[in-house]
């Protein structure tokens, strides 16, 4: 009686044992989208925070900064960018990225990772005053045109796929990122030349993907939208990289594709965090 009584309690410990350690990875948490500027946001389940394309405060007047008051937040790790695991950099443009400040985010923020492309970083380590301290924390990616690079960072799968930029140039790095999340699988283009063809060797849609994060005009290009609809098949479709001057104009145009997918929307400015749930 007692051997069944011991082997009862051991199974007990090993079952409440296992359930702590799931807590914070639980699949069944929503995923939230935190839209900062133009192709910046902060996306996170569970206990995870991933920050993409966030650090800039001076870019082309055509296109929206960080408020202020959304960039001190950042910077000093203010809810909800608080407990940030990843920094994600798509390219080395300033309405993307801003080196001194990204930088300062690390020498402040002792946690996060910082992945980007390798001209980013060489960026970065010209402005810094004390580049040991940050250098472990920094991974820098050099990849060819039509590669890409997985890598585990903080738990975290993130794949990176390198294309040559919106103007069809090979510099700046674009890098695209999918990254799964407590579950979740999210996609932000960067700032690709938006041709499907130039991502057939990637081998993009083998799995589903619950959040794509793509400029804002996809779906109104045959192409991309076929790519869309076809090929990535998202969940959720955020809208990214629109100009100042567009923001009167473009979700009337979203509008007329909306029944197309399943869940589409424009990034704009104040909007509420997107909360996306099983």
């Amino acid at each position: 009686m007692k051997s069944i009584f011991r082997m009862c309690l051991f199974l007990l410990i090993v079952c409440l044992g296992i359930a702590d350690l799931g807590k914070g990875n639980d699949p069944d948490d929503p995923l939230v989208l935190t839209y900062v500027a133009n192709a910046g946001v902060l996306v996170s389940s569970g206990e995870t925070k991933v920050l993409v394309d966030a650090l800039f405060d001076k870019p082309n007047p055509d296109y929206r900064a960080p408020a202020p008051g959304v960039l001190e937040e950042i910077m000093k790790g203010a809810a909800p960018f608080d407990g940030v695991d990843l920094v994600l950099v798509t390219h080395n443009h300033p309405d993307h990225f801003a080196a001194r400040l990204a930088v300062l985010y690390l020498e402040t923020q002792p946690e996060p990772l910082l992945l980007a492309p390798a001209d980013a970083v060489a960026e970065m380590r010209k402005g810094a005053t004390d580049w040991p301290k940050i250098e472990p924390r920094i991974i820098p990616l050099d990849l060819k045109v039509g590669e890409k690079e997985k890598r585990n960072l903080k738990q975290t799968p993130v794949t990176a796929f390198r294309t040559r930029h919106s103007s069809d140039v090979d510099s700046p790095m674009n890098l695209m990122y999918l990254l799964e999340i407590d579950g979740w699988r999210v996609f932000h283009e960067g700032d690709s030349t938006g041709k499907p063809a130039d991502f057939q060797s990637f081998e993009l849609g083998g799995a589903p993907v619950d959040l794509a994060m793509v400029h804002f005009w996809f779906p109104l290009d045959p192409d991309c939208a076929q790519f869309l609809q076809e090929v990535l098949k998202p969940g959720h479709i955020a809208l990214t990289h629109l100009p100042i001057r567009l923001e009167g104009d473009a979700p009337g145009k979203i509008d007329h594709v909306r029944k197309y997918y399943k869940d589409i929307f424009l990034l704009l400015p104040g909007m509420p965090a997107k909360v996306f749930s099983n």
